[in-house]
């Protein structure tokens, strides 16, 4: 059986609603913007000039061919707006990822860096730090935006990671950042 509800107990009813929703969602207006950012990470493990270079070879087993628990790479990969090695550069990703999972056929990396923006108007000069797990046998990761500089002070959001392509060692990465951080 339906009742109906008086129009003050709508009113406030409606009222519980739009405070709830202010809690859960916080609107533009408490002085923050979101933000999406669409790059592309090109892993060179190999190569001339690799842009990730192993600095530790780990100890523990091996987590797959060529990957061993423990393992930890430095890297310095451009960013680019799109796929190709050729499209225009717009940064760098500069930090580590370490092997840290034992379980054999599934390597998941700890992997800490910076978004460093060169020339990505208006995000110039601006970075964005990523933190997480990142389980390369999954076709979607979600890593942890932990921070940022510039526009991007203090910045909360998360990053979805895809793996454009992989051959061999070499790793183009999707990178779908979304954040917020303080408006401009």
């Amino acid at each position: 059986m339906c009742k109906h509800l008086t129009s003050g107990a709508a009113l406030a009813l409606a009222a519980s609603i739009v405070l709830q929703l202010a809690v859960i969602c916080p609107a533009a207006g408490d002085g923050t913007a979101m933000h999406h950012l669409h790059l592309f990470m090109h892993d060179g493990y190999t190569g001339p000039r690799p842009t990730a270079v192993l600095v530790v070879n780990g100890t523990g087993a091996p987590v797959m061919s060529g990957v061993r628990f423990g393992d930890t790479v430095v890297m310095d990969d451009v960013l680019t707006e799109g796929p190709s090695r050729g499209s225009r550069p717009v940064g760098r990703a500069q930090g580590t990822y370490v092997t840290a999972s034992m379980e054999e056929g599934r390597p998941a990396m700890l992997l800490s860096m910076n978004v460093v923006l060169t020339d990505y108007a208006p995000y110039t000069g601006s970075t964005v730090a990523v933190m997480g797990r990142n389980d390369i046998t999954e076709p979607v990761r979600e890593l942890a935006v932990v921070g940022g500089t510039g526009r991007f002070r203090m910045a909360t959001g998360y990053v979805l990671w895809k793996t454009a392509s992989w051959r061999g060692k070499n790793a183009v990465l999707e990178l779908d950042i979304y954040l917020r951080a303080a408006a401009a």
